[in-house]
């Protein structure tokens, strides 16, 4: 019983590291993928700022971008840090592996040395005949027979192991090296990555005691803009609550949906984090919610929406099939598309050229129009948001990561 007790143990415990070491490895494999999605961003960011700088360029425009890139960079330098911590696991992981390894190769080197003396002792084929023959009856022969064939198999069985075991410990030792070698390489990595950032930091620090001397100016402008973001916003859910009221013959706050509406939104809820993107290359410059302005950090704003910086000429895209419900302007804001897809409307904001009309049936990835250039500044922005009937929703967590 006690030796049941000890197989079943040791079982549990090399199970259990293999599925730690499974999920170290797995770990590392979504590390590896943010960390090749942020690098895209930089990149990205990188040529829009670069675009953009052919244009006459504000202050404020200045600290933005430099923000922007600070931020994803924190973002880039978090993940390396966690790859050299998975990587320690792993390599921690795999050093107790290869020490169970030479720890079982010994013991079945010491069982095949007794196997090879002991058949050493019998190898005469005389001596096994004249133990065949030293049998009682029929049945007691054929059994030392297959002792004899079984005897033999054991040990080819245990030789086979032996290779088997020497062959994962090299297995092991080569990918440690590797492991090795791959967490140095992140590290040196970091230590250029932060090489960067303090340069930018630098930067933004320079830039913003420029900003200081006229930070009561600053801070009032982008007072009075997020005050007109604030009544374009509230337009559009005047626009949302008149659909609202028209569907239902009343002033409800919520859709009656055809059964054809509610099939499309209960489609869209089944596409929560993986609708296409609006745009087919950008980065969020703007986040959804309360935030501190990226410039003025005594300055509190809000987005009901994101903002995703693009490329000059870019195309808007629908995320997901529906009916065009309003094709909007406001004084003081660029042309705008809003789209029902049942009880859910994806806003397309700040177009310059507008492909659709109320009423249209449009399907995922058509297109809607194309972005708005800001000519002063040479920045590109897509303004986007997605709300349940009224009430505004986060659009990054309904879009594909």
């Amino acid at each position: 019983m006690r030796l049941l007790n000890k197989i079943h143990l040791f079982l549990f415990i090399s199970l259990s590291l293999g599925l730690k070491a499974q999920n170290y490895q797995e770990r590392q494999k979504q590390l590896e993928a943010q960390k090749i999605s942020i690098k895209k961003e930089i990149q990205q960011i990188n040529t829009l700022i670069n675009d953009s700088r052919k244009k006459s360029r504000s202050l404020v425009d200045e600290l933005e971008d430099i923000q922007l890139k600070i931020l994803v960079r924190d973002r880039l330098i978090r993940v390396n840090n966690s790859q050299v911590n998975n990587l320690n696991n792993i390599i921690s992981n795999q050093n107790e592996r290869i020490a169970d390894l030479e720890v079982d190769l010994k013991k079945l080197k010491d069982e095949y040395s007794k196997i090879i003396y002991s058949s050493y002792k019998k190898k005469s084929s005389e001596m096994k005949l004249m133990f065949l023959f030293a049998s009682e009856n029929v049945n007691q022969a054929i059994r030392r027979f297959q002792y004899f064939k079984q005897y033999s198999k054991y040990r080819k069985e245990q030789a086979d192991k032996i290779v088997s075991i020497q062959k994962e410990i090299s297995g092991n030792i080569d990918s440690l090296d590797k492991r090795k070698t791959e967490k140095q390489n992140v590290i040196k990595e970091n230590q250029s990555v932060r090489q960067i950032l303090n340069q930018e930091r630098n930067q933004q620090n320079t830039l913003y005691n420029n900003l200081l001397k006229d930070q009561k100016n600053y801070a009032a402008e982008i007072q009075e803009k997020e005050k007109q973001t604030k009544l374009i916003d509230n337009e559009i859910q005047k626009l949302i609550r008149l659909a609202i009221a028209e569907s239902n013959n009343n002033n409800s706050s919520n859709f009656a949906l055809t059964p054809e509406g509610r099939l499309i939104s209960s489609n869209f809820e089944l596409n929560k984090g993986s609708l296409p993107w609006p745009v087919r290359e950008g980065i969020i410059t703007r986040r959804f919610g309360t935030q501190p302005h990226p410039v003025v950090r005594t300055t509190t704003i809000n987005s009901n929406g994101i903002s995703i910086a693009t490329s000059a000429n870019a195309i808007a895209y629908s995320v997901f099939e529906g009916e065009v419900l309003s094709v909007y302007g406001f004084s003081g804001s660029n042309p705008g598309v809003l789209i029902r897809h049942g009880k859910y409307i994806s806003n397309y904001q700040n177009l310059s050229s507008i492909f659709v009309k109320k009423g249209d049936k449009v399907m995922a990835n058509d297109e809607i129009g194309i972005v708005f250039t800001n000519d002063s500044t040479g920045k590109t922005v897509l303004k986007f948001n997605i709300f349940n009937e009224l009430k505004p929703e986060n659009p990054t967590i309904w879009l594909a990561k």
